[in-house]
């Protein structure tokens, strides 16, 4: 009498199909039967002997590839430098997805730089900071205060969008950092504006959270020691949606504008 499957026993089975097309299994037996109590064969003697070491030589051991990009990340003297170094950035490998790298701005001279969120897609179709919507909106706000975004240095968070707009992920985060950080550095602006949850964690800590820091300046400390004023505020695409981050950004906008002033500056 044939054997009725259930539910249970058909998702089961299909459950176990799918992990075995995951792993690649492409057949359900062998040819030939398999003896599992058997003893495994002797190990050749070629590949039995024992190791031995090798003599000392006065040659230095070549640098690995991550110390040398990481070498080539904090030594770049310009942003050209920088970019050429980011194809073999370790740990991240965001660049095989992503259709443009988002590059840093450096105006000269300019006192405040902007480091916006991971790139969306419009910057990834791009391959410019801030484009579409959120450059728009962003240019609306600070005309408010007097400010022009042509003025300000500007870099992204990651050089690379994530496949599909996913969340990055803190590996990919730490890998980036080093970048951020000697972007800044190869800028010299005198204050920093963070737009969106990704660049405040870089800069301000890992466990920090936008909602909580935002509304007041706040320090970061750069890899080569520089500390700068840093100030927390929303990422545009934020704000048509929510009128609490629309009000945020506006009070920042204001903090901003009385930091900056001759009686505030500092």
């Amino acid at each position: 009498m044939p054997q009725i499957l259930t539910d249970s026993m058909t998702s089961e089975a299909l459950a176990l199909l799918r992990l075995y097309q995951d792993w690649g299994v492409d057949c359900a037996l062998d040819e030939s039967p398999v003896d599992r109590m058997a003893e495994p064969p002797p190990i050749p003697r070629a590949f039995s002997r024992k190791a031995t070491r090798p003599a000392a030589t006065a040659s230095k051991p070549a640098a690995s590839p991550i110390v040398a990009t990481q070498a080539s990340l904090t030594q770049a003297q310009d942003l050209a430098a920088l970019a050429r170094s980011l194809p073999d950035l370790p740990g991240c490998t965001l660049a095989r997805t992503a259709t443009h790298t988002l590059l840093p701005i450096h105006v000269e001279g300019a006192a405040l730089m902007l480091i916006g969120e991971t790139p969306d897609a419009d910057e990834d179709r791009s391959g410019l900071l801030f484009a579409g919507p959120s450059g728009q909106l962003l240019d609306r706000m600070f005309a408010s205060i007097g400010l022009s975004r042509e003025t300000m240095s500007q870099a992204p968070a990651l050089p690379w969008r994530p496949p599909g707009g996913r969340d990055v992920t803190l590996v990919e985060m730490r890998a980036c950092r080093p970048v951020l950080h000697r972007a800044i550095a190869l800028c010299r602006p005198q204050r920093l504006i963070t737009l969106g949850a990704t660049p405040t964690r870089l800069l301000l800590g890992e466990d920090s959270v936008l909602t909580r820091v935002r509304g007041r300046w706040a320090e970061s400390t750069l890899e080569d020691g520089t500390v700068l004023p840093v100030l927390p505020m929303r990422h545009p695409l934020q704000l048509p949606a929510s009128a609490t981050a629309r009000r945020d950004a506006w009070r920042d906008l204001l903090l901003l504008a009385e930091t900056l002033a001759p009686s505030g500056a500092s």
